[in-house]
């Protein structure tokens, strides 16, 4: 009875944990509009690993560091290449590398797709 207990533990923290790391939404960018080009953008972040706060927290603070980048990365788009921006796929994976209980780290990757409508001065470049 305590082995089916443990067990069905282990597999609660085991789909716990992988919900808290895995979260990725697919970046399937949608139909790209008419005189729009498509542009895919890539940012990675490491960020320490506290061993004294809770790890849950940590995720969404590099989340939301990603997410706070990706939020502005049209602006940038905009003030240098473009006319127009659209942000259409996201996506982010987090890993966490545990060192010797100094250094371990939090990792957060993403893609950013966007549709684009390039300046005039940038439409003779393609």
């Amino acid at each position: 009875m305590i082995a089916i207990r443990f067990c069905a533990a282990a597999a609660v923290l085991t789909f716990a944990a992988s919900g808290a790391f895995g979260q990725t939404t697919p970046a399937r960018p949608g139909p790209v509009p008419e005189g729009y080009v498509t542009v895919q953008s890539s940012i990675s972040l490491s960020l320490p690993f506290d061993q004294n706060a809770p790890v849950d927290e940590q995720v969404q603070k590099a989340q939301k560091a990603l997410y706070d980048i990706a939020s502005r990365n049209c602006s940038v788009v905009v003030e240098t290449i473009a006319d127009d921006c659209k942000v259409t796929g996201v996506t982010n994976n987090v890993d966490m590398q545990r060192g010797n209980n100094r250094d371990g780290f939090i990792s957060v990757r993403g893609q950013i797709s966007m549709a684009i409508k390039l300046k005039a001065s940038m439409q003779g470049a393609k």
